[in-house]
């Protein structure tokens, strides 16, 4: 898992390797040209004595020779600037010309930091899930049949989830999209659509912190015991980030402190109006049993659950292989 804040770093230190890497390569090209061609020394030279002698006019009240001044400096740039040209050495070339690749723009991070750590982000997702894999267009509704059954009908229960993840995601407002609770049994796909709204909303611009329970919660409690304390920057990147996916929630090591924290959590975000997701294979009276009653009461009172339904796809697809 990588915090927004972690990606930024990430996306700045990236953009500043490659700036030093361009100016390195544009300083041993000039070192090569100056060796071999002298002009470009006295090219130097001589604008370097007319930037001197411009000043001086100036303070004198010269405008004519002023001009002409001028008029020499820019013939001489010109014909430094063709030598150069002439030996392949252009004058540096920007990836933002915005930023000129410093990152910020009046004291505030570029676009194009924001784009590349969307990048760092994703790749970070891939690594550890099939995001790439877990879209829209991959989730197929085949594999729910078509029957009514004692909680429903599993394929129009979940043709009704999947719109709801795909109007989600296509509205996603990191101020005011709602809370989702995802359950239901293993192998139904609540991965599976929560990873495919996290990657729709990474193409928005905005910046999602997805793991499983287990990993999410031992990270905060490594680094809390690391000396860290409880503000260590994986809390703070879960309890800020643009949107919060917890996965699996139900099959990590329960202890008082991944209860505490799993409710400092939830109800921090409910407050600040941050939308978080939460896949769990338990229903509400086993989170009740198995965490707290406030933790359930806050799920039931600030999360829109979904039940999915139908049979083990993965169990299905082994069985088809």
């Amino acid at each position: 898992m990588i915090s927004k804040e972690l990606a930024y770093k990430k996306a700045l230190e990236i953009k500043k390797t490659a700036l030093d890497e361009k100016r390195l390569r544009r300083s041993t090209l000039l070192s090569a040209a100056y060796a071999s061609n002298p002009r470009l020394k006295e090219l130097d030279s001589q604008l370097s004595g007319i930037g001197a002698q411009i000043a001086i006019s100036a303070l004198s009240g010269g405008s004519d020779a002023v001009e002409q001044l001028k008029k020499t400096s820019e013939a001489l740039s010109l014909e430094k600037a063709q030598l150069l040209k002439n030996l392949n050495i252009e004058n540096l070339s920007y990836d933002c010309p915005l930023c000129q690749d410093s990152g910020y723009i009046n004291g505030k991070l570029c676009g194009c930091v924001k784009e590349l750590a969307k990048g760092i982000i994703s790749k970070e997702l891939s690594a550890k899930m099939p995001i790439d894999e877990c879209t829209f267009e991959s989730f197929d509704l085949s594999e729910y049949p078509d029957i009514d059954g004692k909680e429903g009908n599993p394929y129009k229960r979940m043709s009704g989830i999947l719109k709801l993840c795909r109007e989600y995601a296509d509205n996603f407002n990191p101020d005011s999209s709602p809370n989702l609770l995802f359950m239901g049994a293993a192998g139904l796909g609540k991965t599976h659509l929560s990873l495919a709204i996290a990657g729709e909303v990474i193409k928005k611009g905005y910046l999602p912190v997805y793991g499983p329970a287990e990993n999410l919660f031992t990270t905060i409690e490594k680094e809390r015991f690391s000396g860290f304390g409880a503000e260590s920057d994986s809390y703070n990147s879960m309890i800020s980030c643009d949107l919060l996916v917890i996965d699996d929630l139900g099959a990590e090591f329960m202890t008082s402190f991944s209860k505490s924290i799993l409710y400092n959590l939830v109800n921090t975000r409910i407050l600040a109006k941050k939308p978080t997701i939460i896949n769990t294979n338990l229903s509400m009276k086993e989170i009740e049993k198995f965490y707290s009653p406030r933790i359930s009461s806050r799920l039931i009172g600030s999360y829109d659950a979904r039940k999915f339904l139908g049979n083990d796809i993965r169990q299905q697809k082994a069985m088809k292989g």
